[in-house]
């Protein structure tokens, strides 16, 4: 998981059943990785954010456009963190591919 941090940010999507969350990434090589988070009985999960701020960044640099950097990725009480340039969102679910 560790690797993935600093990636940028390219989509976050959530069916409407809240059975799966998935944040996409891509990285220096433009290689596309998924982050996907999930209760093992695939039940309803719980999704809560603060300070959203979805804006597309520029990098020139890179010449790439995303949501922003992934900074961490947190295990908490009942589920996970998600920490990134686009906000905080808190997922109550049982597990996360890859694993943290």
């Amino acid at each position: 998981m560790e690797e993935l941090i600093g990636l940028d940010v390219i989509s976050i999507s959530a069916p409407q059943d809240r059975s799966e969350f998935t944040v996409r990434l891509i990285g220096e090589n433009r290689e596309i990785r998924n982050i996907r988070f999930a209760n093992d009985d695939g039940t309803k999960m719980r999704v809560d954010f603060s300070h959203i701020s979805l804006n597309i960044i520029y990098d020139h640099d890179g010449n790439t456009v995303s949501l922003g950097e992934l900074e961490a990725i947190n295990r908490i009480d009942k589920g996970f963190e998600i920490v990134g340039d686009f906000g905080i969102i808190w997922l109550e679910c049982s597990k996360c591919f890859p694993a943290t």
